[in-house]
């Protein structure tokens, strides 16, 4: 039996190295039929703190890869203790993007996108932004809840594991209803803190279904989606999350719209593991992945 409908009581606050030999597409080992996937939706510069390669470096390594269409989604976040706080030029990034797509053009296909970091306690500066430039895809994520922070292990300080999970989701859901976004990215990334503290390489969320599922429901019900992210896989965490049983309770609840992305942060972590995600796609049910220009979906069947 599913939990009831989700009703949120979230207030709204105002608050590179170029590899000489780039890994094959999806490196970490293809499902059963995969063709190679062709786009990859999560991938930063030099215009993230935490990135050091260039837009056209990005771009090159898109290109060796086979990939035909990314989408450059940088982190924007307005969250004081974040490493990238106010980091992001809107102004040098889009000269850039549109130096690279006049550069690419009729070779690979460069979406405007950003990741921003909880947007739901942002609102003003995120309708701000958004309505400066014409964004192609935006990009919806956690990398605090509570105060803490999702990319550490203290994340779990003084918390069991259920006790931090559940923290995490609750904030998430927060996110799904409040936030302006297009797709959740890394919505299983509470797996990093529980691999840096418990060394969990992969994390059951049976046991928090009704969290999740109500996360997942709002998703749907705002015409949103779920990223696949592969970045766990070259982390050592294990396979693209989230996994295809959370996939297929997408799917019950009425989601549609999924992206692939690597969350590259070098060039030659373009494309890795974008197979494999695809296969856990198919294995889910969906038959199309969703790519996005000026903010509306585009399908390609599967």
């Amino acid at each position: 039996m599913r939990p009831p409908a989700y009703r949120s009581t979230c207030p709204v606050a105002g608050a590179g190295r170029v590899g000489s030999h780039p890994r094959p597409l999806g490196g970490g080992g293809s499902g059963e039929g995969a063709r190679p996937v062709i786009h990859d939706y999560h991938l930063h510069t030099y215009f993230s703190c935490d990135a050091d390669a260039s837009m056209e470096v990005m771009c090159r390594a898109a290109l060796a890869q086979g990939i035909e269409e990314i989408a450059v989604t940088d982190h924007v976040d307005f969250t004081p203790q974040d490493p990238c706080y106010l980091y992001f030029q809107p102004e040098s990034y889009w000269s850039a993007l549109q130096e690279c797509r006049r550069m690419f053009d009729g070779h690979l296909t460069v979406r405007a996108g950003i990741e921003v970091g909880e947007p739901h306690l942002y609102p003003a500066e995120v309708r701000s932004l958004l309505s400066s430039y014409e964004y192609d895809f935006v990009l919806g994520s956690l990398h605090w809840a509570d105060g803490r922070p999702l990319f550490r292990e203290s994340f779990f300080d003084g918390l069991s594991l259920d006790d931090g999970v559940a923290l995490y989701f609750e904030e998430l859901a927060c996110l799904a209803e409040e936030g302006e976004y297009d797709v959740l990215a890394h919505m299983d990334i509470v797996r990093r803190a529980a691999y840096r503290c418990f060394g969990r390489r992969e994390l059951d969320l049976r046991p928090h279904e009704a969290q999740v599922r109500r996360v997942l429901r709002v998703v749907a019900e705002r015409g949103k989606g779920l990223e696949v992210n592969t970045a766990y896989l070259r982390k050592g965490i294990g396979d693209p999350g989230p996994s295809v049983q959370v996939l297929r309770w997408f799917r019950e609840e009425g989601g549609r719209i999924v992206t692939l992305g690597s969350d590259a942060h070098r060039p030659e972590e373009i494309g890795v593991g974008l197979d494999r995600a695809l296969s856990m796609v198919r294995k889910a049910g969906f038959e199309r992945i969703a790519t996005f220009e000026k903010r509306r979906v585009r399908w390609k069947r599967v």
